[in-house]
């Protein structure tokens, strides 16, 4: 696998470095609810007071200390408290990671983002409803040594939200090598029916973000290197790390006692998937995805998490004696189709087909040969078993504490009728230009006719996987219900780990796989987004806008 070491390269210190970021981008044309009623969606209205909460943001380069020794170079996000609580914002931990926001339904928020990075940036409420002004997208970028300033109302459930940046110009995207550098950070949103539950909070609140990262000999980030057949391979399958970091630090442990605790997880890796486990065999207790608490519990052996997912488990270590450990790892799993199937695909030419052509046996074999004997295909096709975190337990507590089996009331029914319309979007790929959606990649802010959206009108999103990868599909300024899960290719490794029920703002899409997801566009018309979450992929033109029209 192909990487550019950062520091070498200059790319955190000046406009440059990976200016291409894949051979796959093509070139495109680049155009520039809690309260009873919200305010109005128009920028100017937004910015009206007074406000509960007034922070301040800055992206800016630093120097951290990841690993032993030298530090590394990262892009970061701190922030300043102007207006609001004493815990509105937390650190989290002492790395690069951006400091943990936490907001209460109701209130009114205005951030101003300063941005001193050596590019445009924007910072994106991931999976907030919030008007398309506020949303973070690239048609609104912020420049170098500029700010901008952003207010919206906090309408959402109860939950683990996050933000992280989400440029893309005239050629590519840059939202990879951005988070990637270290541009991402947790926002947690509390309200009263949650609380009255008394989940742990506090100490007993782990707030995990889940990252990788591969670094030189000299602990600096190395990311994909500008070309070769590696670096290929890399963006087509996006970028995965050598090691994984938990808030910024390898080898994450936590000292802990016997007594439950919330663990609220944020994969924020580029695109690797998670099968989360833990060491003994204990039952994975689900209690919360993107969107805040789920009716009741789910247990599972295990649980999948893609990346910009959130999950929210509940653990209880009171059966766990002082001295002993415990350790939330991500296991080895393989992607069926990619493992069984390549050679028969191979065999009937169907990878010249999904690939323009590009990787029949006549073109492409001896390369595909090499690569597979190197290692390449193989990281395409699943996972090794990865230790996350280490929970060791240090002591006792008296209190004991249950789980209650009814969690959220407020979750709405499915909003799905006999003549709800349902659209369709087709996932595919063309080598050498990217990914695509309907056979479209990003054109700014364009849509076709049929990306033109109702006001307060719910339809059905059938998202159909053509491609040989999973694809985590996000759709911006909502949250959505999963209807349907139907998969022509066979049952994965990562299957049975899939959380459907609550509420979501990503959704995995597994290969030969169709799911049909339920959506209501509320309060807010323009543009909005929706693209594949591997961020690679959304860099290489699997990214569009809808609008939403009264």
């Amino acid at each position: 696998m192909a990487y550019v070491d950062l520091q070498r390269r200059s790319v955190l210190r000046r406009i440059g470095g990976v200016a291409a970021l894949s051979t796959l981008v093509g070139a495109g044309v680049w155009l520039g609810g809690y309260r009873p009623a919200l305010r109005a969606a128009s920028a100017s209205t937004a910015m009206e007071g007074p406000f509960d909460v007034d922070l301040r943001v800055r992206a800016h380069p630093d120097k951290v200390a990841i690993l032993p020794g030298a530090p590394s170079d990262v892009w970061r996000y701190t922030a300043e408290r102007i207006v609001g609580p004493e815990d509105t914002l937390t650190p989290v931990g002492e790395s690069y990671t951006g400091p943990l926001i936490r907001l209460r339904r109701g209130q009114r928020l205005r951030v101003r983002i300063d941005n001193d990075l050596p590019e445009d940036t924007t910072v994106h409420w991931h999976g907030l409803h919030v008007p398309p002004e506020m949303d973070g997208q690239p048609r609104l970028p912020i420049a170098p040594a500029t700010s901008t300033t952003l207010a919206f109302d906090v309408v959402d459930r109860a939950g683990l939200y996050w933000y992280h940046p989400h440029p893309h110009g005239p050629n590519g995207g840059r939202v990879g090598f951005q988070s990637y550098a270290g541009l991402a950070g947790p926002l947690i949103i509390n309200d009263d029916a949650e609380r009255a539950l008394e989940l742990p909070d506090g100490e007993r609140e782990l707030v995990l973000i889940l990252q990788d990262r591969t670094f030189s000999n000299g602990n600096e980030l190395q990311y994909i290197d500008d070309g070769g057949m590696g670096a290929m391979m890399t963006r087509m399958q996006g970028f995965r790390g050598e090691r994984v970091l938990v808030n910024g630090h390898p080898d994450a442990r936590r000292e802990v006692s016997t007594q439950p605790y919330r663990l609220r997880l944020l994969n924020g890796s580029n695109s690797r998937i998670y099968k989360l486990a833990w060491s003994d065999g204990r039952a994975v207790t689900v209690i919360g995805t993107d969107g805040g608490l789920l009716a009741k519990p789910e247990r599972r052996r295990s649980v999948t998490l893609a990346p910009a997912q959130r999950i929210d488990l509940w653990v209880d270590f009171g059966d766990t004696e002082p001295g002993e450990s415990v350790q939330l790892v991500s296991e080895e799993y393989q992607l069926g189709m990619m493992g069984e199937r390549m050679g028969d695909m191979m065999d009937r030419g169907m990878m010249g087909d999904r690939m323009g052509g590009m990787m029949d046996r006549g073109m492409m074999g001896d390369r595909m040969g090499e690569m597979m004997d190197r290692g390449m295909m193989r990281d395409m096709m699943g996972s090794e078993r990865l230790s996350l975190v280490t929970f060791a337990v240090v002591a006792r507590a008296n209190d004991a504490e249950t789980l209650p089996e009814r969690l959220a009331q407020d979750l709405p029914a499915s909003p799905v009728q006999a003549d709800t319309p349902v659209r369709r979007f087709e996932l595919g790929m063309r080598m050498m230009q990217g990914f695509t959606i309907n056979g479209r990649q990003m054109e700014g802010a364009t849509v076709a006719d049929d990306e033109i959206v109702r006001l307060a009108q719910t339809e059905i999103w059938e998202f159909v996987n053509n491609t040989m990868m999973p694809h985590p599909m996000h759709v911006h300024g909502l949250q959505f219900l999963v209807q349907e899960r139907i998969s022509a290719g066979g049952k994965t490794d990562l299957h049975d780990g899939i959380i459907d029920a609550g509420l979501h703002d990503t959704v995995l899409v597994f290969p030969e796989e169709r799911v049909r997801i339920a959506l209501t566009f509320k309060d807010f018309e323009g543009f909005y987004m929706y693209h594949c979450h591997n961020m690679e992929h959304e860099d290489a033109g699997m990214m569009r806008y809808f609008k939403v029209v009264a």
